[in-house]
């Protein structure tokens, strides 16, 4: 006790000097401090404002590609009254959007939901075009500048383009706060220089030399951002109190130091114990069954991990998923945690040629150099096969780097994984990504599935995703089905797998061995059960 008791009191004093140092350190320098503070915090803000607005114009976009998508098929006869008035229904249930129009080849219109009310095209002009990274979608931009109105087309072969007029004034409402307003410009364009949609003027924003500009620009359409704010309102906005500067420094300083202080003293904790458990091998693989919705028969499994501790606790992931992923442990554990599942299940999978196993994968480890090649030397040694695998891509994090996410996953594809897009529709697994890594495999949000047939909302988004399932070719699974309500209402909407309590929650893996071999007894015919039981 004697040592505990000094051993404390050491760290008492060494803490104290830790923050009477910094904050003697930080209340001289306090003044520059705060001023960059605040630069860098309106920065940081305004960056922000660009995304915001940049995500606003792609989200427009993405709803006007999604209700041309469901016309798109070369084959349609889209000029007949029935056509047109589903046409008109597309357009009333899209609030930007305000016309949809079908064109010949040459860019002539053959018919509109409303001809020549919203009309991009000119006899006059010809109307510039600029393709998307998919370039059977194409934008037009509007010949009045800034009139909030421009065209996205979809090319149909060569025969004609479908296209929807968008008026996305209303993106401009609530652009910048208000001590902003009478000194700033935003404008959203189509192509580098034509102007769709604008706030403010030039003029309101002063000389160039003295206006702070932030753009931002799509990956995936041709559309891009651009605000800009006058120097003088830059440095008068979120300003910090003067007077108190110094004393503000001081217990700046204080905060830092304490918090320094806390780290060097602290002991041992969450992510040397996280390590620990990964070295001992103490988190362990469970098995949820993923099953056909039709018929209930198991097809396949996501692995979800559990933390076993020496003691007998149980610790379940939302304790320390988020530290693996913070720290680092991700990619470590996911390892580890696919060679001991592969090994497990390695007996059933050599009679199940079809089985599917899915497992958990962070974006940030989904980029990582190498991970294909590490992810094959771990199948390879358990004697399993890549058929066997699918790389469920989670929606916790952003992905680091798309353009790299979508070559690893084309090329995951090409080595037999499948990639599947946990929790679709939350997080950041959104409709934008389905259109970036094309997945073999949808899972739909329990929160969805949760008010399916309650809510119209949730059964209008499940409809998109099974009409995009469809049409990319991907299956759709519904996560955490807990009623036979839920199972059939599901599959009655074309959603073809399952996932949830309904059959089992997640079990150690000689549980669900024992669950599959039952549940295939009891599906085959009387006749044969005795001599399979035998």
């Amino acid at each position: 006790m004697a040592v505990t008791v000094a051993d404390r009191g050491h760290r008492a004093v060494l803490s104290t000097l830790i923050v009477a140092t910094s904050a003697l350190g930080f209340s001289w320098a306090g003044w520059a401090g705060l001023e960059n503070l605040q630069t860098q915090r309106n920065l940081s803000q305004l960056d922000e404002l660009s995304g915001q607005l940049l995500q606003r114009a792609e989200l427009a976009v993405d709803y006007a590609v999604i209700t041309l998508g469901d016309y798109a098929a070369p084959s349609n006869d889209l000029c007949n009254a029935d056509a047109l008035r589903a046409l008109r229904q597309a357009t009333f249930a899209r609030g930007a959007i305000k016309e949809i129009a079908v064109l010949a080849a040459d860019g002539q219109l053959l018919c509109s939901t409303t001809p020549g009310h919203f009309d991009t095209q000119s006899s006059s002009a010809q109307v510039a075009e600029f393709e998307s990274r998919n370039p059977s979608i194409v934008l037009q931009p509007s010949h009045a500048e800034g009139s909030g109105l421009f065209r996205v087309l979809w090319r149909v072969g060569d025969s004609h383009s479908i296209a929807a007029t968008l008026n996305i004034d209303m993106l401009m409402f609530d652009t910048f706060p208000a001590p902003l307003r009478d000194e700033a410009l935003a404008e959203i364009r189509v192509g580098p220089a034509d102007v769709i949609a604008r706030f403010g003027d030039v003029a309101s924003t002063g000389p160039v030399e003295t206006t702070r500009v932030f753009a931002s620009a799509s990956g995936r359409y041709p559309v891009n951002v651009a605000l800009a704010v006058s120097d003088r309102s830059f440095r008068n906005w979120n300003p910090w109190p003067q007077v108190p500067v110094l004393a503000i420094g001081a217990m700046a300083g204080a905060l830092i130091g304490l918090l320094a202080a806390q780290s060097l003293m602290r002991p041992p904790g969450p992510v040397d114990a996280l390590r620990l458990a990964i070295r001992r091998g103490e988190l362990v693989p469970y098995y949820q069954p993923i099953f056909e919705l039709a018929t209930s028969q198991i097809i396949g499994c996501e692995v979800l991990v559990r933390w076993l501790k020496r003691d007998g606790e149980v610790v379940f992931p939302d304790r320390f998923i988020s530290t693996a992923e913070a720290s680092g442990l991700i990619a470590p554990m996911t390892e580890r945690l696919v060679e001991r599942a592969l090994i497990e299940m390695k007996p059933m999978l050599a009679d199940r040629p079809e089985f599917k196993i899915a497992f958990n994968i962070d974006p940030a480890h989904f980029v990582t150099p190498g991970f294909l090649d590490t992810l094959d030397h771990i199948v390879a040694n358990a004697g399993s096969s890549a058929g066997h695998v699918v790389l469920e891509l989670t929606e916790r994090n952003a992905y680091p780097d798309m353009k790299l996410a979508v070559a690893v996953s084309d090329e995951a594809r090409k080595r037999g994984y499948r990639v599947s897009l946990d929790d679709t529709g939350a997080g950041h697994n959104g409709l934008g990504h389905i259109q970036d890594l094309n997945p073999d495999i949808i899972k739909i949000d329990k929160k969805f599935v949760d008010v399916f047939g309650v809510v119209a909302t949730a059964d209008a988004i499940v409809e998109v995703l099974v009409s995009l399932g469809n049409r990319i070719g991907a299956v759709l699974v519904a996560e955490g089905i807990e009623t036979e309500g839920q199972r059939a209402a599901l599959a009655d909407a074309g959603v073809a797998q399952g996932q949830g309590y309904l059959v089992s929650k997640p079990v150690p893996v000689a549980a669900f061995l024992t669950m599959l071999q039952e549940r295939e007894v009891s599906a085959l015919p009387p006749a044969h059960r005795y001599a399979e039981v035998a």
